[in-house]
């Protein structure tokens, strides 16, 4: 490759010098090399926020593009460090669900990584210095699968949670809180339209009934505090989204991650 992109999704956080530490690894070792920063502040331990982001982000990249993608690793027995190549891309990550959740059965060929290991030092902790930057160096040198691994016949599970719908109802959860406090539902714009098949719904949020799904955040209507009233619209990922007009619906509502909201068809 003549000019490698290679992302980085991360919960490295952005006080520690871990991010800068790869960087330079990666810009000595692979001849002008443009590194992306997807994110470091992933929630350590929380897989379905590294899907989320992965999923949302990384994927529309040109082919060619290595994704390195440290969060949630802990390689053991069970859980190899793994290169997949999907639509012309490369995913340097764990295989702990990731790859299952991203890829499903699409047409997609992973190795499991053997050709590079830890290097010398007698701690290992740190697998993206001492491995993921290798093998990107190798696939951006022309490297094949083949030379990084041994083939990986069947990704490690990944049960995801789904909405769930019976008898004209719907539970739905936050499955994502952004920084402004948008909360994003686990089900997208799509899927929601063919299970309320033209019907009339109510989302019940925090004891506020919403009917109808609004094109954007400057839809709200101003309430009698002087926020914007609470509203259901579409995130740029595609699912749907409760949000507020200039202000968060996390703090105001007391959203979280994980709680449940749930959806009655009339």
């Amino acid at each position: 490759m003549e000019s490698p992109v290679i992302t980085l999704t991360t919960d490295w956080g952005y006080h520690d010098f871990f991010a800068g530490m790869v960087k330079g690894r990666l810009y000595a070792s692979i001849p002008n090399v443009r590194v992306v920063d997807i994110t470091h502040g992933l929630e350590p331990f929380q897989l379905g926020k590294t899907i989320f982001a992965v999923r949302n982000a990384c994927m529309g990249f040109p082919a060619g593009t290595i994704h390195i993608i440290d969060a949630t690793n802990a390689r053991n027995d069970n859980n190899p460090y793994v290169v997949v190549e999907h639509n012309k891309q490369y995913y340097i990550c764990m295989d702990n669900g990731l790859p299952r959740a991203l890829f499903g059965d699409d047409a997609c060929r992973a190795v499991v990584i053997t050709a590079v290991e830890y290097g010398e030092a007698d701690f290992r902790t740190f697998a993206a210095y001492d491995i993921f930057c290798r093998v990107a160096a190798m696939i951006a040198s022309g490297a094949s699968l083949e030379e990084i691994g041994s083939p990986l016949e069947a990704f490690c599970p990944f049960t995801p949670n789904r909405p769930v719908y019976s008898n004209d109802k719907l539970k739905l959860s936050v499955g994502y809180i952004d920084d402004y406090g948008n909360a994003t539902l686990n089900i997208t714009l799509d899927e929601f339209n063919q299970l309320r098949a033209g019907r009339r719904f109510e989302m019940i949020v925090r004891e506020n009934i919403l009917t109808e799904v609004v094109s954007g955040y400057a839809a709200a209507k101003d309430a009698g505090n002087g926020r914007g009233a609470l509203l259901l619209t579409v995130s740029i990922s595609g699912y749907l989204q409760v949000a507020m007009r200039q202000y968060s619906a996390q703090q105001y509502f007391g959203l979280r991650e994980h709680d449940s909201i749930f959806v009655r068809f009339l």
